[in-house]
Formats: structure tokens, C-alpha cells, sequence
């Protein structure tokens, strides 16, 4: 389907072959500038590799996911004059990313996120509403002793420890862009709602969020119902939850309710006795039955539009898959050995893939199309 679109995009609209540089925006200088004022990462001694060129290097990182790291900073053609073989060496670029840092790169990060994330797109939204996701994944890390004493790592079968340390990602993600508007990390032995629990408050009013049946936690559901604005919520019931139906809406659409445990509400003191919610039931020519749990109303959303609607929970996975398939080459293990570093490279990562989807969503703009029909691998290929 894709390749399809992909066929109409080049095919049909000639106008754009030779205007390539709609993929080729870059990020703006103030922006940079802001990153590096806000964290406290200038500094006024006048040096051979600059704070900003640093920055490009963490995004070129993963752009060049292959290349040896001093080939990235020699093809970048810092802005440097002076700029030796020497000054190339591999311990010199990893002084030099040390001095920034991983607090601009994320500032610039979310800065480019907030911006690209609220802008408007060809069918971006659903019934009025902004669509988006949270979901979970993890990392590799280079071997190091302060890399596996800082992040951990995951076991191997067999063994009570891995060959890599390793860590968790969670993002917030557009799945109608796939921009990832926010990020959060944490050691492996943290879990994934721990993790994600801090994305919550990110989501803007106007949204519904797409979940997978992990995320059905009574203390995430009902402080993100708290937020308010018309923020709502989708995800697949767990087999193991009880509840009992409140009110019948269609066949399959009803009204529930469930009762939180005392443990529960110990742990959350803000959680209630009882909890509502709606369930709506279905199954698929060839599947088991599935429930879905939401807190969208039944005065303005059927129960078929939210089934249809649940299935684009998948973008996220997609999302995930084109980073770590087509923009790392399936080479997952950051190649960062000290902590601050690896985080500095993640979010270079980060704005990498946004930059390249915030490109592809401008092109297909003009064409009318959502954003997610244009390929990453191909929009990649452009961008570079």
C-alpha cells in the first residue's frame, strides 16, 4: 500500500522531483542557540569543535547510523576552518559531546517536537480530535561499567545477565504523523508504565490516546481522565479484569463498572471505590473475541467507529519499526559508553526520525495525503 502511494507521489506529481528541498528544512540556529543558552551549555571560550556542531553530529549519528563516528564529523563539514585529523580523533569528538552534554539535545528535542507536533495536517485528525499513542521499547547500550551500572541490563536466556546493558524508551507518538511529541527513559528494571506514566500529562486537550492492553492500569487511566479538556482514552481490556455491566448501550456496548482494591487505592489515595467505564465487544473473521475498554461517551461515538478506530494503535509499533529497522539499520545498541552520552545520542536519534517525518508530512501536504502514506525509507533516502 505504501509502495502504491509512494508510485502516485513520484509519478503524479512531477512538480515535486526536482524540488527535493521540501524534505531538506533544517533545524533553525535559534532554536540551536535557545538549547544551548537554557541549559547552560555556552561557553564563551572560542573552541575548535563548537557546542552546535556538536549538536549535528548527534542527529548525523544516527542519519549515518554505518558510518565511523569521525567520518560523521568530517562529512558534516563543521564550520570549523581549523579543523585537523587531529581534532577528529575518536577521544576528541567524545571530549567535545561530554562538554554539551545530553540536557541541549533534549531541549531541542522537545522544542522541535512541541512545534512540529502541533502543526495541521491532510486528515490528522479523527472526529475533531488529535490521535496519539504511548508504547514502550527498549535499547542496547555499549558494554561499559557505567553504562550497566546506570541502566542496567536485561537477562539472557539461560542467564542471569545480558552481553548488553540495557534501557527502556517510551514515547508519545502523533499516529497520524508518527512525530513523537514526547520521550521518557529509564533503567531496564524499571517498568514500561512506570516509564510511561510520565508522558501522561503531555497529551494536549482535544485527544484521544490509543493504548495497548498493558496500559490498562486503574491509577494511569483515572489520573489521565482527570486532566480533563477532552482528553480520552482507548485500549484492549485484560482477560483477568472483572466488572460488572451498569447499563446496556447496543448488543455489544455497555456501561461498567469495577471495584478498586483497598491496595489499589493505598497506593493511589486519589483512586475511587468504583470505577466506570465503557466496554465494547467484538471479534474478527478468525479470532478470539476482544474487548475494548474506553472512556469515549456514547452520546458521540458508536461503538463501530471506535473499533475501527483502535486498530491505529499499530502506528506506534510502525513508528518504532522504522527507527530501529530502516534509520538504525537494525543496529539497536547506541554506541555511546558513558550514560550522559548514550542519552544525548537517544535524543539526537529522536530528532533525527522527527525531522525526516516532520518533512515527509510537508510533502504530503501538497499532494493531500495523511503523512504516515508517505515512506519513511523513501523520505530518508531524499532527506540524505
Amino acid at each position: 500500500m505504501l509502495s502504491d502511494e509512494l508510485a502516485y507521489f513520484f509519478d503524479e506529481c512531477g512538480d515535486l522531483k526536482d524540488k527535493v528541498d521540501i524534505f531538506n528544512a533544517q533545524l533553525p540556529k535559534e532554536w540551536v542557540s535557545e538549547a544551548l543558552n537554557a541549559t547552560g551549555s555556552v561557553t564563551v571560550r572560542r573552541r575548535k569543535m563548537p557546542a552546535e556542531d556538536i549538536i549535528r553530529l548527534t542527529i548525523g549519528m544516527s542519519l549515518m547510523r554505518q558510518e565511523p563516528i569521525q567520518e560523521i564529523a568530517a562529512r558534516l563539514s563543521f564550520q570549523s576552518k581549523q579543523i585537523d585529523n587531529q581534532l577528529l580523533a575518536r577521544s576528541s569528538i567524545s571530549n567535545a559531546r561530554q562538554r554539551v552534554g545530553s540536557a541541549p539535545v533534549e531541549w531541542l528535542f522537545n522544542r522541535s517536537a512541541d512545534k512540529w507536533s502541533a502543526q495541521s495536517h491532510c486528515d490528522d485528525k479523527w472526529n475533531e480530535l488529535n490521535l496519539f499513542s504511548i508504547d514502550g521499547t527498549t535499547f542496547r547500550t555499549e558494554d561499559s561499567e557505567e553504562n550497566r551500572e546506570h541502566f542496567g541490563s536485561a537477562p539472557s536466556k539461560g542467564e542471569l545477565v545480558s552481553s548488553f546493558p540495557a534501557f527502556r524508551l517510551a514515547c508519545l507518538m502523533n499516529v497520524r504523523s508518527h512525530i513523537i511529541s514526547r520521550a521518557a527513559i529509564g533503567p531496564f528494571k524499571t517498568g514500561e508504565l512506570t516509564v510511561a506514566s510520565q508522558l501522561l500529562d503531555n497529551v494536549p486537550p482535544k485527544s484521544v490516546l490509543l493504548l495497548d492492553r498493558l496500559y490498562h492500569s486503574a491509577e494511569l487511566l483515572h489520573h489521565f481522565e482527570k486532566l480533563g479538556e477532552e482528553r480520552y482514552w482507548v485500549t484492549r481490556l485484560k482477560s483477568t479484569i472483572k466488572y460488572r455491566k451498569i447499563k446496556k448501550y447496543g448488543e455489544n456496548d455497555f456501561l461498567v463498572e469495577r471495584d478498586l482494591s483497598s491496595h489499589a487505592r493505598k497506593k493511589s489515595p486519589s483512586l475511587p471505590r468504583k470505577w466506570q467505564m465503557r466496554v465494547v465487544r467484538y471479534q474478527l473473521d478468525g479470532y478470539e473475541p476482544q474487548e475494548i475498554a474506553t472512556s469515549l461517551p456514547i452520546e458521540h461515538y458508536s461503538a463501530a467507529q471506535i473499533i475501527e478506530l483502535y486498530h491505529e494503535r499499530w502506528e506506534i509499533e510502525l513508528g518504532y519499526r522504522e527507527i530501529k529497522t530502516t534509520l538504525l539499520k537494525n543496529a539497536i545498541t547506541l554506541r555511546s559508553k558513558k550514560p550522559d552520552l548514550v542519552i544525548q545520542e537517544l535524543y539526537g536519534m529522536l530528532l533525527a526520525y522527527n525531522l525526516i517525518r516532520h518533512e515527509a508530512a510537508l510533502a504530503a501536504d501538497v499532494v493531500k495525503l495523511r503523512p504516515t502514506r508517505i515512506s519513511f525509507k523513501t523520505a530518508m533516502r531524499v532527506v540524505l
